[in-house]
């Protein structure tokens, strides 16, 4: 079975990191995989074992997504967006995919359709009767205008012969995000309007790793460990719980990210001095760390969700929300705080006496058992994957 995955990061690079482990997944149960990757360089969530074609990369001009840039920096125009769409058919149609997966389109990723409809026509011009799935998180973000819902929903019915959703609706199910609705065909056809089918949804479970590096040394040990993105909402965190740690008898160590960190992390430890604090970079053995310390402050990407379930910390989530009114790391880090215990500090409410405060009722009790959670959900996506592929083409 010879599968490609689409996928583009813009800001983070947790999509990447998905597709990546799916891809590797393939390959480890005997297939080709091809990562088409429309984001930036990202060597560590980069596939280990799958193919990576990279793009020419587009870029988030911040986390509000106003505008998407290209790689000089500028915004991305019709030319530079045509060059992509060239290079997707041409990857396409060079590879020969029995299966196209579509990173997180067409519930995201909208800017983008044109280059994801020229993957989807190259794979059905290339292969007759491929498949084609999307690959979407936990929680979707539903578009702000009017109509752009029943829009996706129309191309996923349209297009797409499932989707594979990599959570667990034990925790967050599919409909707390986004509720499915069957949409009408648009216009309808002479004898009357007709219905499409909604394509099976797949719950796969999480896309992760259980794998804790022991790591060498000792840090992280009896320590509070403090991580966020880059930017402005990363800096509050840290601000907060460099507030925290005046005077306190706990240690704690801040790791901070971003192309900027060396400036940054010079100003933190100056701000942070006098205090029990460690600020540096982030670190590759950051799951060992957090399987050692006390306790961890830290947003709640998808990622970062799944480093914790593997590691079983103790953590206070700040999710990011920003300007823009973005629901995903808010409706996980509630879902972590109804069910293992964890405590949230939303942005609004950040400040030193908070995280204090949120600490204080985290290390009050036992430490959370997040067994329930299953992170083989790469393994359980290319099971599905290939049953649909041998009722298709009957191999």
């Amino acid at each position: 079975m010879r599968v490609a995955i689409l996928v583009t990061h813009l800001l983070g690079t947790g999509h990447l990191a998905r597709a990546a482990q799916l891809g590797d997944a393939l390959v480890a149960a005997g297939h080709e995989a091809l990562v088409i990757s429309g984001g930036g360089d990202a060597p560590n969530a980069a596939p280990r074992s799958a193919k990576l074609l990279p793009l020419p990369p587009l870029r988030a001009d911040g986390p509000e997504f106003k505008a998407i840039l290209a790689a000089d920096g500028g915004v991305a125009d019709a030319a530079y967006l045509e060059a992509r769409i060239d290079a997707v058919r041409g990857a396409i149609a060079g590879f020969v995919p029995d299966v196209l997966i579509t990173e997180l389109y067409p519930f995201g990723r909208r800017k983008l359709r044109a280059e994801f409809l020229a993957a989807i026509e190259a794979a059905r011009g290339a292969r007759s009767g491929a498949l084609i799935y999307t690959s979407i998180r936990d929680i979707l973000q539903l578009p702000r205008k009017e109509g752009r819902k029943a829009e996706a929903e129309a191309r996923f019915a349209e297009f797409y012969d499932g989707a594979l959703f990599h959570g667990d609706s034990g925790l967050i199910g599919m409909g707390v995000s986004w509720e499915l609705e069957s949409p009408p065909l648009n216009p309808p056809p002479a004898g009357g309007e007709r219905v499409l089918q909604v394509p099976p949804v797949f719950e796969t479970g999480y896309i992760g790793s259980a794998e804790v590096p022991a790591g060498a040394g000792t840090d992280g040990s009896g320590e509070i460990i403090v991580a966020a993105g880059g930017g402005a909402v990363g800096d509050a965190i840290f601000e907060a719980c460099i507030g925290a740690a005046q005077g306190g008898a706990r240690r704690w160590r801040i790791l901070v990210g971003g192309g900027d960190r060396e400036e940054r992390i010079a100003g933190f430890g100056q701000r942070a001095q006098g205090a029990a604090v460690v600020v540096e970079g982030v670190r590759s053995d950051f799951r060992a760390l957090l399987s050692r310390c006390e306790a961890a402050v830290l947003q709640c990407g998808y990622n970062t969700a799944m480093d914790v379930v593997a590691t079983g910390a103790r953590v206070v989530f700040c999710p990011f929300e920003g300007a823009g009114g973005e629901t995903e790391q808010l409706t996980r880090a509630a879902a972590f705080a109804g069910r293992f215990g964890s405590r949230v500090v939303r942005e609004r409410d950040l400040s030193a006496e908070a995280v204090e405060a949120a600490l204080g009722a985290v290390l009050a009790v036992p430490k959370p058992h997040y067994g329930s959670i299953a992170l083989d959900g790469a393994a359980r996506s290319v099971a599905v994957l290939e049953r649909a592929y041998a009722d298709r083409f009957g191999a």
